[in-house]
């Protein structure tokens, strides 16, 4: 038997308020996009870029981001990367979105770093 891994790390900065919904069974989800900021050289000059990560938090986590996540906090991410697609007028728009599984508030507003675990739930639960 051969073991794989799935696994993510970033540290960013929110770009907006976390998107925060109830399923149809009561479950919290919270959807927040995060910036992370790279430099690099091309012909031989500094070059900003930043990247767009989705990530999606689930029950107490969501509640905890909506609680505390605001646009430009900055916060530490583990977690698996997940693809999916949707449909837009019949073009099929593929998603990557990051499920997170602990995250840190690095802002450290409520006096300390807050650590939150979400739980690693199947498939079958998140689909409401």
């Amino acid at each position: 038997m051969s073991r794989s891994v799935n696994r993510v790390i970033l540290v960013g900065n929110a770009g907006a308020d976390p998107d925060v919904r109830r399923t149809s069974t009561g479950r919290t989800v919270a959807h927040l996009s995060l910036a992370t900021n790279r430099v690099f050289l091309r012909d031989g000059e500094e070059q900003r870029r930043t990247d767009w990560h989705r990530l999606t938090f689930w029950s107490g986590a969501a509640e905890t981001v909506e609680r505390f996540v605001r646009r430009g906090s900055r916060i530490y991410v583990e977690g698996r990367l997940e693809y999916g697609a949707y449909d837009r007028e019949g073009v099929s728009i593929p998603t990557a979105d990051v499920i997170v599984q602990e995250f840190v508030m690095l802002d450290g507003k409520n006096g300390t770093d807050e650590l939150a675990h979400a739980l690693d739930e199947s498939e079958d639960d998140q689909l409401d």
